[in-house]
């Protein structure tokens, strides 16, 4: 299924939706991203999980950002992000280290370690 919806993420990037598959044997959506981010940082997971969050209408514990990709210089970022029906499904199919990656918990315990 393809879509070309746009999704703000941070005041200076925004996202144009690729596709959605919808995985109905694992229980997730698998959502492909182009961000355009043009004179800026790649945006954050936080950020990205913050927006597919509010644009899929999902919990926020849902959401995993599995990757975000940007060619060097460029402003342009390709991400992939699953959106899952149960924390259950999502506890089973991701790697713990994706599951924590952005949380607060996680970016202040490696503020700790130096």
């Amino acid at each position: 299924m393809s879509q070309s919806q746009q999704i703000k993420v941070s005041e200076k990037a925004e996202a144009l939706v690729e596709s959605i598959a919808d995985n109905k044997v694992i229980g997730r959506r698998e959502i492909r991203l182009k961000i355009y981010h043009i004179g800026s940082p790649t945006p954050s997971r936080a950020d990205l999980k913050n927006a597919i969050s509010n644009f899929m209408g999902a919990r926020d514990e849902l959401v995993v950002v599995r990757e975000i990709n940007t060619g060097y210089g460029a402003g342009i970022s390709e991400a992939r992000v699953h959106v899952y029906e149960s924390k259950e499904t999502l506890e089973e199919f991701e790697p713990s280290h994706l599951i924590n990656r952005g949380t607060k918990a996680n970016v202040q315990k490696g503020d700790s370690n130096g």
